[in-house]
């Protein structure tokens, strides 16, 4: 898969490509909307529309790591978890399946998307 260009403000971690690649064998145009979807957070980080919303993930802000989920309607199996700096880069962490029987472990604390953030929020030297 080749990695597109992407906006400036934006820094997605390897192993974000490496989840889309794999998302791109099972589901190619879903790997292109998650692309997308990660671009338009260079414009508009904070989405709140029919389409996408944002929220932050509460069982992160307990560690004041203060990361957001993106869900959009046309890649409903599949949330985006990024950061937004104060100099306005966005940092895109971890795309997960949300979707069958993972449900449940794309939103528990315990998750191994959430201790990847975790660890990569105190230790990638690029976000």
């Amino acid at each position: 898969m080749k990695v597109p260009k992407l906006p400036e403000n934006i820094k997605v971690h390897p192993t974000v490509w490496r989840s889309i690649k794999q998302i791109s064998i099972k589901n190619k145009k879903a790997a292109g909307k998650i692309t997308q979807k990660i671009s338009s957070l260079g414009l508009d980080p904070f989405p709140d529309n029919d389409e996408c919303t944002s929220k932050t993930v509460q069982n992160l802000k307990k560690y004041r790591i203060t990361i957001r989920r993106l869900r959009c309607i046309d890649i409903a199996d599949y949330r985006i978890f990024y950061a937004v700096r104060k100099s306005g880069d966005v940092c895109v962490y971890a795309v997960v399946d949300a979707k069958g029987d993972k449900h449940d472990d794309a939103y528990s604390e315990d998750s191994s998307h959430y201790k990847l953030i975790k660890l990569l929020h105190a230790h990638w030297r690029e976000c």
